[in-house]
């Protein structure tokens, strides 16, 4: 039986977000002097940091559920401002439809602004947007799901850590070792692997438990990654949301690829898609519109070298902020003093690109990643 079946609502859901979040390299706090008991600060290794507010709900009605929600925002944004923090909702309930959270969905797409959120329920976790941690899960409302409560086998969920983590797996498949930032070795345990990812033996655990409840994952004399094409599809669903963007332009006249060496040796960048597969040797998509991950969009907006491209107008590079922002930089690798993202996550970003992104994801498949994604494994 669920130890916290008859504790209050409250209390399951800071343990469900709780569990959700320090899973994945996030620390969960209550602030000192919180107002009300609904306050949580959010805080990521990254330096994201949030003030959220908590809803719970013993029941999914949605016109409750989405009035709550919509106070929400407005409580987070009060307090989230005063505490010098980005405002967040957190909204738990015991029996949420698939119906409920699209509303909300809906709901925050015409009324908010960009703010992160989660839904948790007790039949599922259904929709998790938050830097690093995205997720958009069908609740299970078979009775055998119910019965199984906290003992139910883990989720492969592609959090930003279980990503980097599972990069480090595939490190030693990948035939030349300047394409990724990872040692070419095997792992044998989750301690090891920890050691190498920089996260705790637990968040492993999770990791490997997963992999092998979902049966993508041997142990041997190591730990090796198996049914990989089912794998790599199931990975690169979760790039299939388009991140933020911003099309920007130089602001002197100079010669846009002498700005962009210029810029990337004064801010935080790393080059990506197209172009990144062109610098490690395997793009036959030339020329096109360079692509930066920043960490930040607010910020870069804010470079004195750049200005926001107007309707119509060809920008010189796109801005994009990544929603797992670990895996993208901790990957990356030099390229003529330029860093670029590792070859695992340019196969990852350009299979959502609209324009030839299919085809280059193809070429890599069977190709260089043949041997570890592809169907020669």
């Amino acid at each position: 039986m669920d130890p916290l079946q008859h504790t209050l609502p409250e209390n399951r859901a800071l343990f469900a977000f709780r569990q959700l979040f320090e899973g994945s390299r996030w620390e969960m706090t209550v602030p000192d002097g919180a107002d009300s008991a609904e306050d949580v600060v959010l805080v990521d290794r990254d330096g994201h940091s949030f003030h959220a507010v908590l809803k719970s709900f013993n029941e999914g009605r949605p016109d409750r559920v989405t009035a709550l929600f919509a106070q929400a925002l407005l409580e987070a944004r009060a307090r989230a401002k005063k505490a010098h923090l980005r405002p967040a909702v957190l909204i738990w309930v015991a029996s949420a439809s698939r119906s409920l959270v699209e509303r909300l969905i809906d709901f925050h797409r015409a009324y908010g602004d960009q703010e992160p959120f989660a839904v948790l329920s007790m039949n599922g976790t259904q929709y998790i947007e938050f830097p690093g941690l995205r997720l958009t899960e069908r609740p299970d409302h078979s009775a055998g799901s119910r019965r199984a409560g906290h003992s139910a086998p883990p989720r492969l969920v592609f959090t930003d850590g279980f990503q980097w983590m599972i990069k480090l797996l595939l490190a030693a498949d990948i035939q030349r070792m300047d394409l990724i930032a990872a040692e070419s070795v095997r792992y044998s345990t989750a301690t090891e692997l920890a050691r190498a990812a920089g996260v705790s033996t637990m968040h492993a655990t999770r990791l490997i438990n997963a992999l092998k409840a979902e049966g993508f994952l041997e142990s041997s004399h190591f730990l090796k990654l198996v049914r990989r094409r089912q794998l790599a599809e199931r990975w690169k669903a979760e790039y299939r949301q388009p991140p933020l963007t911003v099309a920007a332009k130089f602001i002197s006249p100079a010669p846009p690829d002498e700005q962009l060496r210029k810029l990337l040796k004064k801010h935080p960048g790393v080059l990506g898609l197209f172009q990144a597969a062109e610098a490690l040797g395997y793009g036959h998509v030339k020329g096109g519109t360079p692509t930066i991950w920043v960490p930040s969009l607010k910020e870069a907006e804010s470079w004195r070298a750049l200005r926001a491209a107007r309707e119509g107008e060809r920008p010189d590079l796109i801005l994009q902020q990544p929603s797992f922002p670990q895996s993208v930089r901790r990957g990356a690798v030099s390229r003529d003093g330029l860093w670029v993202t590792d070859i695992i996550q340019t196969w990852l970003d350009v299979s959502a690109h609209p324009t030839r992104g299919a085809e280059l994801a193809s070429e890599l498949e069977h190709g260089i990643l043949a041997n570890v994604i592809g169907d020669k494994v």
